[in-house]
This record gives structure tokens, sequence and C-alpha cells, in this order.
């Protein structure tokens, strides 16, 4: 499965995004999951949107399947604590399929 994944701007970071991405990819690698750029130009299945803080301010680029936006509180808009955000996303990739 491609995933199409898009940082925010980093401006008020309340969490290391890049560490938390290198964790999930270490993840997710083990489910057959392969992350792209947002804008890959081979497509993918699902959007991924990391926010490193809480506001979530990251745009969506036009994208008509599932999207899952990640804040450094929550997924999908439900809290999570920062050191269940890589399962937590796991978790929302698979219902998203």
């Amino acid at each position: 499965m491609r995933i199409g994944v898009k940082f925010c701007g980093n401006c008020n970071p309340r969490l290391d995004m890049p560490e938390l991405f290198t964790a999930l990819a270490a993840e997710a690698a083990a489910e057959g999951v392969h992350f792209v750029r947002w804008d890959d130009p081979g497509g993918y299945e699902v959007l991924l949107v990391l926010n490193s803080c809480q506001v979530g301010c990251a745009t969506l680029p036009e994208f008509t399947g599932p999207h899952i936006v990640v804040t450094s509180e929550s997924v999908r808009n439900w809290p999570v604590r920062e050191e269940d955000l890589p399962a937590a996303i796991l978790d929302a990739i698979r219902v998203a399929q």
C-alpha cells in the first residue's frame, strides 16, 4: 500500500515529527506500507498529514481518497499519547484501506 505523506511547516513543534515518522516507517515496513510524498505523480491510496503541534494547520491537498490527519496529541481527532502515536497511525492506516 502506498501512503502519501504531507508534513506541516514545523513552525511550533511539540514533538519531533521526523523522529516519529522514522519510527512509523520502521513499523509500517513489516506490513507492506510504503510512504511517498503527497505530491508523488505515481499516486497513493491514503493521504497522511503530519502536524508537529496540536493546532493541525497543515492544509489538505486535493485528494479524493481517505485521509488521516495527525497532530502532536491526536489521530483523526481522537486523543492519543505521544508514545502511542506510531501505533495509532498504523491502526488508522489499516482502517482506511
